[in-house]
């Protein structure tokens, strides 16, 4: 794998596993490597691409990027846990934690093993109660309305050590 990638690239590598995949980003993550230097003739014609797109356009090119830049696609569960630990990085770092939670969420229940990001998918419905104008929720008991964003950025930092 190049020695600098794209933000993108672990949402590329888990692109068959995501259900809300959006083709579009398979565009955005060639420009990405293209400004990074890593110029091979999949990754620009991927970068050439006009979006709106599909998956049936690009997915081609971009199996053909990655075996041009050596990177060996991963089995199922290892490509999710990859995107997620890129998701809650972010997190970690205070960079769109709703966001990125709501990601985290979506892969919760869209995938069948997602016990690693369990507690992300209580935060999840735990932030969506208080917005919602709930005093109590039980998914977190001591997440409130003023406290519940430290408690998953936290949260994130812990699991990152874990894991």
């Amino acid at each position: 794998m190049p020695n600098q990638t794209s933000d993108l690239t672990s949402k590329m590598l888990a692109y068959k596993q995501l259900q809300d995949f959006n083709a579009d980003q398979v565009v955005d993550w060639a420009v990405e490597m293209l400004t990074l230097g890593h110029e091979t003739p999949s990754v620009l014609i991927l970068a050439g691409i006009s979006k709106p797109t599909s998956l049936s356009e690009t997915e081609r090119y971009l199996i053909g990027a990655f075996k041009e830049l050596g990177i060996v696609l991963p089995e199922k569960n290892e490509a999710i846990f990859g995107y997620c630990k890129y998701l809650i990085g972010q997190i970690s770092r205070s960079i769109l934690v709703k966001t990125n939670l709501y990601k985290l969420y979506k892969i919760a229940v869209t995938t069948d093993d997602n016990d690693f990001i369990f507690d992300f998918y209580l935060f999840y419905w735990a932030w969506d109660d208080l917005d919602y104008g709930l005093a109590y929720q039980s998914y977190v008991p001591e997440a409130t309305i003023d406290n519940i964003e430290a408690l998953v950025i936290s949260n994130a930092r812990e699991w990152l050590k874990m894991h």
